[in-house]
């Protein structure tokens, strides 16, 4: 009896182990893949702000980039509905996000997939959440895909040319750590 519960404790090592691997390689396969921006969510505070912002409209198409759990596509069908389309690149992030979608029932599809390589001309709005590298290397290609009147909003990172049609504060919140009142972030809304 205690041989066996000894190798069902192994069994239970080994299989945890595995999992903290195959999980780690997925990060690390992200990475590069991402070209070193890791998978980072926008806070859940924010969440509805930032679809408040990008003031949505029921049936609009909302395309987010770097989707991660698709969170912000499923808030914003749930609450503006509005049609989602999310593009992600980490495989752990996109089956995360491919679960919250299902338990939701949310009006959204995410696409493994680099958003480098997706036409966003059906875009009514886009989300964003990247580093200013990857809105660096994005802004010809919003100028060149979107419709007119389509919008970006991207949350923390500016385009690096291209004046924001307005800025606004995220959520005001006060700091766990100083106790200080602060924003948690600026979104920045531009107009196609």
């Amino acid at each position: 009896m205690l041989i066996i519960a000894i190798y069902l404790i192994l069994l239970l090592i080994l299989f945890f182990s595995l999992a903290a691997l195959i999980l780690s390689a997925s990060i690390i396969v992200g990475l590069i893949q991402a070209r070193g921006v890791p998978f980072v969510s926008i806070p859940q505070v924010d969440w509805l702000k930032v679809c408040q912002v990008a003031d949505l409209q029921p049936g609009q198409i909302v395309y987010d980039l770097g989707c991660g759990k698709a969170n912000l596509l499923t808030t914003a069908a749930k609450n503006f509905g509005v049609k989602g389309i999310g593009y992600e690149i980490s495989l752990w992030p996109y089956l995360w996000g491919r679960w919250r979608i299902w338990r939701s029932k949310a009006d959204v599809k995410v696409r493994l997939k680099n958003f480098f390589q997706a036409d966003l001309s059906s875009a009514d709005v886009v989300f964003c959440y990247l580093f200013p590298s990857a809105m660096a290397r994005l802004e010809p290609k919003f100028i060149q895909e979107l419709k007119p009147g389509a919008k970006v909003v991207s949350y923390a990172f500016e385009l690096p040319t291209i004046k924001p049609a307005k800025v606004v504060d995220a959520v005001f919140k006060t700091s766990p750590i100083t106790g200080k009142p602060r924003y948690t972030s600026k979104i920045y809304v531009y107009q196609f």
